[in-house]
């Protein structure tokens, strides 16, 4: 049974160290469109596509939670309208 458990964990491992460096988002920019609650919003980009993006390391509450809908407003403030760019562009 320890030598099953070893496996799995180094096979785990591995898959981890070999498939992490080539999995990177997309980099695009575009207008920001819609706020779905405090660490959700919606990116037009120039080709006309929406993406769904939820902001990395947010801890907001949801729009049913309390002050949800006050966390919603708060990131509509600061980026509805406005032009977003991923980091890695």
């Amino acid at each position: 049974m320890q030598d099953f458990d070893r496996t799995v964990r180094f096979a785990a491992t591995a898959v981890l160290v070999f498939y992490l460096p080539f999995a990177q988002a997309a980099t695009f920019s575009g207008k920001v469109v819609g706020i779905a609650d405090g660490d959700t919003l919606t990116v037009l980009t120039a080709s006309k596509r929406q993406h769904k993006i939820r902001l990395a390391e947010i801890d907001a509450p949801e729009k049913h939670q309390a002050f949800g809908t006050k966390s919603k407003q708060s990131l509509s403030d600061l980026c509805f309208g406005k032009e977003a760019k991923s980091p890695r562009e």
